[in-house]
């Protein structure tokens, strides 16, 4: 038989080590949840005696760290020694990280960057020094595709226009006579379907736009390359007056007005041509800006009622440009400049001269807590092209005098696509020859846009012009100038 102090002994030892076992087993299972219920304490030495008069205490987890994170427990009887974490703690936190990225993937990546932000100890300087450098790389390769990045971007806009108008008008009467009498008409037009893609590469930019409202044309087809300096080649507006340079998208106005006609359809000023252009674009307070150009020049094709048609000079002269500079300035909120044009023109078919034409404008634009602000006003003058017929003949070239100015005010529309109200006034007058009396040519409009702002817009506007009696006939083909409209005109742009 077996002593009954040696079964006493196994058993206790027996009992000790099933305890030692299930808390090993309860700690690799559920560790947090262990070392809360149970206080940590001192691990007493070791022993290798199977049986012990007192049972050893249990061997309780070292206690979580942000450097360290606990981890399943050996299955072996041997606990660990007192003292500091040791240093596989490292796989331990990889462990625990996996449970995190494959329950809550947004809270493991934040646990991790907190530990590579806070981290204490040995780990820490190179923690440090991997997220101070990995940023290096990114930077580089933001900077490259940046550099790299080709932007290309459609646009057009479309503009409907209905005018009812009272005229007086020169016809040839059923006998034969010139007469003039008044009509009253109600028309509806596109007035303009334009269509165009931008492209932008480094330096490097191109643009597009084609006209297809009536008989498609191309409007403007340029490269430009540069920043500060830069050059321009193809058919673009030849540098002139603020309110000439302005898309028609950008005024309020319903259409640019008579003086305009007459100065660009009529004396061959600023509009489009095919050229090449040089300039510079400063900055710092006053932002100057400087274009030099040189634009092929246009000479006289056919007159219908109202209406002129040129053509460009084509292997004809070397003398058949037009040259062209512009420079501004910005004090505050307002644009100052100004503009020389040794311009061609011509009043025959095949012929052609030059013409020396200049201009002051100033631009100003200011924002408001509800609204904006915007004023454009500009005066030219030149050398002109047409004469009143019966003035005293002259061996020069008679000079002209214009100015304009347009004033409008924005009620919202501070954000794109912003409701808003624009009330807006103009007024425009020309003297065609500075020698001759009682040849003005004015004109006045009044009207409000309203829409979604640089999104779409409904313009109503009333205007009037008025031309006296010494106004030259070769204008508008002897056509009146005189009117009343009421213009309707619906846009959008995308």
């Amino acid at each position: 038989m077996t002593p009954a102090c040696s079964l006493s002994d196994r058993f206790r030892g027996a009992r000790s080590r099933s305890a030692r076992v299930g808390l090993l087993l309860t700690l690799a299972v559920f560790p947090s949840a262990a070392h809360a219920q149970l206080p940590p304490a001192p691990v007493p030495a070791a022993s290798n005696s199977a049986a012990t008069a007192t049972p050893t205490p249990a061997v309780v987890a070292p206690t979580p760290t942000p450097e360290t994170a606990p981890g399943p427990a050996p299955t072996t009887a041997p606990a660990p020694p007192p003292g500091p974490v040791p240093a596989p703690a490292t796989e331990a936190q990889d462990s625990d990280d996996a449970e995190p990225h494959s329950k809550h993937k947004g809270e493991g990546n934040k646990k991790h960057k907190h530990v590579l932000a806070f981290d204490s100890g040995a780990a820490e300087p190179e923690a440090r020094n991997s997220k101070d450098k990995q940023p290096a790389e990114p930077a580089k390769k933001k900077a490259k595709d940046k550099a790299n990045k080709r932007d290309l971007q459609l646009k057009g806009r479309i503009f409907a226009l209905a005018e009812l108008s009272h005229r007086h008008e020169t016809v040839v009467g059923s006998s034969g006579d010139i007469v003039t009498r008044n009509r009253d008409a109600l028309d509806l037009s596109l007035q303009s379907g334009r269509f165009g893609v931008e492209y932008q590469w480094r330096f490097v930019s191109a643009q597009l736009e084609l006209e297809v409202a009536g008989k498609p044309r191309v409007k403007d087809a340029f490269i430009e390359a540069g920043k500060r300096f830069f050059v321009k080649v193809g058919q673009f507006k030849v540098p002139s007056s603020t309110l000439e340079l302005a898309s028609p998208w950008t005024l309020p106005l319903a259409r640019r007005g008579l003086v305009h006609d007459l100065m660009t359809d009529w004396m061959d000023i600023a509009s489009r041509r095919p050229g090449v252009a040089f300039g510079y674009r400063g900055k710092g307070a006053f932002k100057p800006k400087l274009t030099l150009g040189a634009f092929q020049g246009t000479t006289f094709k056919q007159v219908a009622p109202g209406i002129r048609d040129v053509t460009l000079i084509d292997h004809a002269s070397l003398n058949a440009q037009t040259f062209a500079a512009r420079g501004e300035v910005t004090l505050a909120s307002v644009t100052l400049g100004g503009w020389y044009e040794q311009r061609v023109g011509s009043t025959a078919v095949g012929e052609f001269s030059h013409f020396a034409t200049f201009g002051f404008d100033a631009e100003h634009s200011q924002r408001f807590k509800s609204g904006a602000l915007r004023v454009w006003v500009d005066g030219s003058g030149g050398e002109s092209l047409y004469v009143k017929a019966d003035k005293p003949g002259t061996d020069t070239s008679p000079w002209f005098a214009a100015a304009r100015a347009l004033v409008a005010y924005r009620f919202g529309g501070l954000a794109l696509g912003e409701p808003y109200v624009e009330p807006f006034g103009f007024f425009a007058m020309m003297d065609p020859d500075t020698e001759v009396v009682t040849d003005f040519v004015t004109e006045a409009a009044v009207g409000v846009a309203a829409g979604f702002w640089d999104r779409a817009r409904v313009s109503l506007q009333g205007e009037m012009t008025n031309g006296q009696r010494n106004f030259p006939e070769a204008f508008l083909d002897n056509q009146n100038p005189d009117h009343l409209s009421l213009l309707l005109q619906a846009g959008v742009r995308f």
